[in-house]
């Protein structure tokens, strides 16, 4: 389910998406496809939250796993790629290039 702006019936602009499954994307959206800034809710409790582009993470971004493992830094096609930080629940951490 879609709740938000719509330009020539594609999804564009402040749109909020309810997924079958429990995942809720809240964001830009642009020609039907995810793209700016928004906040991603996985249905297994991970989420993400920063820069989308064509529907999957790119740029800037915090990704949160639900067992408490962060990842800040840079994305691009939906992976880690560039400088970020992960910080593991056990006192861990990596920064550096991903």
């Amino acid at each position: 389910m879609y709740r938000g702006e719509l330009v020539e019936g594609k999804r564009s602009g402040m749109g909020v998406m309810v997924y079958r499954k429990a995942r809720i994307y809240e964001g830009q959206w642009q020609s039907d496809s995810r793209n700016g800034r928004g906040m991603e809710r996985y249905s297994n409790g991970n989420k993400y939250e920063g820069e989308f582009m064509s529907n999957k993470p790119h740029g800037k971004g915090l990704y949160t796993w639900a067992n408490g493992e962060v990842y800040e830094g840079e994305w691009r096609a939906g992976l880690k790629e560039g400088q970020g930080i992960w910080k593991g629940i056990f006192g861990d951490s990596y920064i550096g290039e991903w």
